[in-house]
């Protein structure tokens, strides 16, 4: 199976890419500076060609409200568009546990903006919360079955 992991060069994304391989999937770690750019739309229609899940892992290099919010859906946006163009089967998007009951956490506004946008999408959906460390700004876990 075809598995695009976008922020397959991250924290999270390096330990998932490694995981699905063992697994033996054949798996693209996607960013920038693979020639990915969620962002730009850079590579998407390309690598998105024979592709069955994706996995978004990618993060926000702002914290900033403003700034987190267009990132999450600029990026989902153009994601998903390239996911539907080339009928990807599923999408999955790292969650984070409590995002809806907290509107006053600019970071957590925009990851519930994105899981609508994910929703409103038509894409077959994974979203497996994680646990959040607020000093770190990093997802604690991560349960994810393939």
């Amino acid at each position: 199976m075809k598995i695009v992991v976008i922020g397959g060069t991250g924290l999270i994304g390096s330990k998932t890419v490694a995981i699905l391989r063992r697994g033996g999937h054949e798996v693209v770690a996607a960013s920038p500076k693979s020639g990915i750019n969620t962002i730009t739309g850079e590579g998407l229609k390309e690598v998105m060609a024979g592709t069955q899940v994706v996995i978004d892992l990618a993060n926000s290099p702002s914290f900033e409200d403003k700034a987190v919010l267009e990132f999450f859906e600029t990026s989902g946006r153009n994601l998903l568009a390239a996911e539907a163009a080339a009928g990807v089967r599923n999408h999955v998007a790292l969650s984070i546990v409590g995002t809806d009951r907290t509107p006053d956490n600019g970071y957590f506004r925009a990851k519930v903006a994105q899981e609508k946008l994910i929703e409103a999408s038509g894409i077959p959906y994974t979203a497996p919360p994680s646990f959040w460390n607020s000093s770190a700004r990093l997802p604690l876990q991560v349960r994810m079955e393939t």
